[in-house]
C-alpha cells in the first residue's frame, strides 16, 4: 500500500476524487475496494459526457472561426415622413410634444414596412425564379451549413430569405434600420439597395391608396351634383318652354298691380256716386246714372281680371307659380350642392397631399469593407449555452433516476 496515494477522509470537502495514472483504477478488480462503489459509477458516467462536450465545443469553434464562410453586412437607415409640416409656432418647450405624433406615425409605417419587406411578395419580386436565390446563396465547400440547397421548397426559400435581412423600426426616433447579409460585399450592398427600392414602392402604394380612398369619393360627389344640376335646369327649361318664357311670378305681380289700380279707381267712383246721390236725391238723375254705369263696368272688369289671374288660357297661375318656385329652388339647391362638392373635392385633394408619405434617407448603404465577426462569436457562445443547458437538464434527470 506504500505506492498508493493517500485517500482523503470521508468528511473531506473535496467533491470529486483526483485521479492520476499511477493510482489504481477504481474499476480495477484487484483493488482493495478503498473507493466506494458510488465513485466508480460517477466516474464511468462523467468520463464520456466530458469527452463528448469537448469534441462538440472543439467542432463548434473549428466551424465558427475557421470553416464558416465570411458574411458581410450592409446597413442603411431611413425614415418615413408625411408631407404635412409640423406645427412649430409653439414654444420650444412643446416641440417634443408636437413631434410625438410624427414619430408615432413613422414608427407604425416602419412596422408595416417590416412586414412588407419580409413577405413572399417582395421575395418573389427580387428573386422571380427559385433558381435565382439558389444561385446567389448556394452552399459551397468546405462550409456545407451556410447557404441554401438546390431545389429547396418555397417555404424553405422564404425562411432563408428572411434570415438575410433585418428591418428594425426605432421606437424613439421613428427611423428604420435595414441590414442585409451577403457572402461578399457586393452581394450585401446590392441586396440592401434592392430592398430600398421596394421600400419606396411600398410608400408609393400607400400614397396611391390615400388618393383612391379620398379623391375618388370626392370626385363621385362632384359628378353626382353636376347631374342633379343638369336635371333641375332641364326641368325648369321645359316648364318655361311649355308655359312661356315670362316668369309666372312676374305675371302675377303685373296682374295684381293692374287689379289694384282698378280697385282704387272703383273706390273713387263709388265715393263720387255717393256724393251725387246725396246732391240730387234722385237715383235716375243723368249724372248719377252715368257714374253708376261706370261703377258697374269697373266692377265687371275687376271680376274679369281676377278670373284671368286664376286661369288664363287653361293656366292656373297660382299653381304654376308654386311649380316654378319649386323648380327654381331645385336649381338653386343643385347649384349650391355642386359648389359644396367642388369645395369638398378641393379640400380632399389638399388633405391627401398633406398625408402623402415619402422616404427620407438618413444613411445610405455602404459596401462592407471587412466581414462581420459577430455571427462567429454569437454562434460559438450559443454552442456553450447549449452545453450548459444540456448539462443541467441531464444532471437533473440523472439525479432523479438515481433516487428512483
Amino acid at each position: 500500500m506504500a505506492d498508493r496515494e493517500t485517500i482523503p477522509p470521508k468528511n473531506s470537502a473535496m467533491p470529486f476524487p483526483i485521479f492520476d495514472e499511477n493510482v489504481v483504477s477504481v474499476s480495477d478488480p484487484n483493488s482493495d475496494g478503498i473507493f466506494p462503489h458510488v465513485w466508480t459509477e460517477r466516474l464511468a458516467v462523467l468520463r464520456k459526457p466530458r469527452v463528448l462536450i469537448s469534441l462538440f465545443l472543439a467542432s463548434s469553434a473549428l466551424y465558427c472561426f475557421v470553416i464558416g464562410r465570411d458574411r458581410y453586412t450592409s446597413v442603411s437607415e431611413f425614415v418615413i415622413q408625411q408631407a404635412a409640416p409640423l406645427n412649430t409656432s409653439s414654444a420650444s418647450v412643446l416641440a417634443g410634444a408636437a413631434a410625438a405624433p410624427q414619430v408615432l406615425t413613422s414608427l407604425v409605417d416602419g412596422q408595416y414596412l417590416q412586414v412588407y419587406l419580409a413577405s413572399s411578395e417582395v421575395k418573389n419580386r427580387l428573386f422571380p425564379k427559385p433558381i435565382s436565390l439558389e444561385n446567389k446563396y448556394h452552399k459551397s465547400i468546405p462550409d456545407l451549413f451556410t447557404g441554401i440547397n438546390k431545389g429547396s421548397s418555397s417555404p424553405v426559400q422564404l425562411a432563408f430569405y428572411r434570415d438575410l435581412l433585418q428591418v428594425s423600426p426605432q421606437p424613439l426616433s421613428g427611423s428604420v434600420i435595414l441590414k442585409t447579409v451577403g457572402f461578399d460585399p457586393e452581394q450585401a450592398f446590392d441586396f440592401n439597395n434592392s430592398l430600398l427600392l421596394q421600400s419606396r414602392r411600398f410608400v408609393n402604394e400607400v400614397n396611391q391608396s390615400i388618393n383612391a380612398d379620398q379623391n375618388i369619393f370626392a370626385q363621385k360627389e362632384v359628378e353626382l351634383a353636376e347631374k342633379n344640376l343638369k336635371k333641375s335646369t332641364q326641368e325648369l327649361e321645359v316648364f318655361q318652354e311649355k308655359f312661356g318664357q315670362l316668369s309666372v311670378e312676374s305675371e302675377q305681380a303685373a296682374t295684381s298691380s293692374f287689379i289694384s289700380g282698378l280697385e282704387s279707381r272703383l273706390v273713387d267712383l263709388k265715393v263720387e256716386e255717393a256724393s251725387l246721390r246725396r246732391q240730387y236725391r234722385d237715383p235716375s238723375a243723368p249724372e248719377v246714372s252715368f257714374i253708376a254705369d261706370q261703377v258697374n263696368e269697373l266692377e265687371k272688369q275687376i271680376r274679369k281680371e281676377r278670373q284671368k289671374s286664376v286661369s288664363e288660357n287653361g293656366r292656373d297661375l297660382n299653381s304654376l307659380a308654386i311649380q316654378e318656385s319649386s323648380l327654381r329652388a331645385n336649381v338653386e339647391f343643385a347649384t349650391e350642392s355642386l359648389q359644396s362638392a367642388r369645395l369638398a373635392a378641393d379640400n380632399s385633394r389638399r388633405e391627401s397631399t398633406r398625408q402623402l408619405k415619402f422616404l427620407v434617407m438618413l444613411s445610405q448603404p455602404q459596401r462592407p469593407v471587412s466581414p462581420d465577426q459577430n455571427w462567429r462569436w454569437q454562434a460559438f457562445l450559443g454552442s456553450i449555452g447549449i452545453v450548459v443547458v444540456a448539462w443541467g437538464v441531464g444532471g437533473f434527470i440523472f439525479a432523479a433516476m438515481k433516487k428512483a
